[in-house]
C-alpha cells in the first residue's frame, strides 16, 4: 500500500511537471522585438563609444582627463563640490547645458536650464524617479553639492534608438552639469 501511494504521488508529480514545463520554458524565450532591441543596443554601445572617443581626439581630451564608468558614461570633473554624494530620493537642482558631439554638428546646444525663467536657472530632479534619462540618473548618484561635471552619455543611456524631438535616435550627448542644491 505504501509503495502504491508513493508510486501514485511520483506519477502525479511527473504529470504536473510535464504540464507546467512549457510555461516555465516560455519565460526564457525573448520576442523578436526584444531581441532586436537588445542587439541594437549592443551595436550602439560600440558605435557610441567610438563617437565619444573621436570627440575626445578632436578636442585633445586624454584618458587622464576623464573617468569611464562600467555603464559607459564618460565623466570629466570640472569643479569639485563638497558634502555627501547624492542618493536616491534626493531632490536636486541642476544647472545644465546639453550639446551634440558628432562632428557634423558638435557643440550645438539642444537644451539648457540657463534662461529658463527660474530663479536658480536650473531644473529640479527627484533622483531615482526615472523622470530623466538613465545617464542623468546614473551620473547624479556620483555627484555632490557644488560639483560641476562634463558628462558624455551614450545614446542607449540617453534617448535611445528612437530619440526625442529635437534629439535624433542613436545620438550620444554631452552635458555640462552643476549641482546647485540638494534637498
Amino acid at each position: 500500500m505504501k509503495n502504491l501511494l508513493s508510486h501514485s504521488l511520483v506519477t502525479r508529480l511527473t504529470v504536473l511537471l510535464l504540464a507546467v514545463a512549457p510555461v516555465f520554458s516560455a519565460c526564457n524565450t525573448e520576442t523578436d522585438a526584444v531581441k532586436q532591441a537588445r542587439e541594437h543596443e549592443e551595436e550602439y554601445k560600440k558605435i557610441d563609444d567610438a563617437l565619444i572617443q573621436d570627440y575626445f581626439t578632436r578636442h585633445g581630451i586624454t584618458s587622464s582627463n576623464y573617468q569611464r564608468t562600467d555603464e559607459g558614461l564618460y565623466i570629466i570633473n570640472v569643479k569639485e563640490g563638497a558634502g555627501n554624494l547624492i542618493v536616491k530620493g534626493n531632490t536636486v537642482q541642476v544647472k545644465y547645458i546639453g550639446k551634440y558631439i558628432k562632428k557634423e554638428y558638435e557643440d550645438v546646444v539642444f537644451d539648457k536650464s540657463y534662461g529658463n525663467r527660474t530663479i536658480c536657472e536650473c531644473t529640479e530632479v527627484i533622483v531615482g524617479s526615472n523622470n530623466v534619462i538613465q545617464g542623468w540618473e546614473k551620473v547624479l548618484l556620483r555627484m555632490k553639492p557644488g560639483d560641476q561635471k562634463r558628462v558624455f552619455i551614450p545614446s542607449y543611456l540617453a534617448y535611445g534608438q528612437y530619440g526625442k524631438n529635437p534629439i535624433p535616435g542613436d545620438e550620444p550627448l554631452q552635458f555640462d552639469m552643476e549641482i546647485a542644491n540638494v534637498k
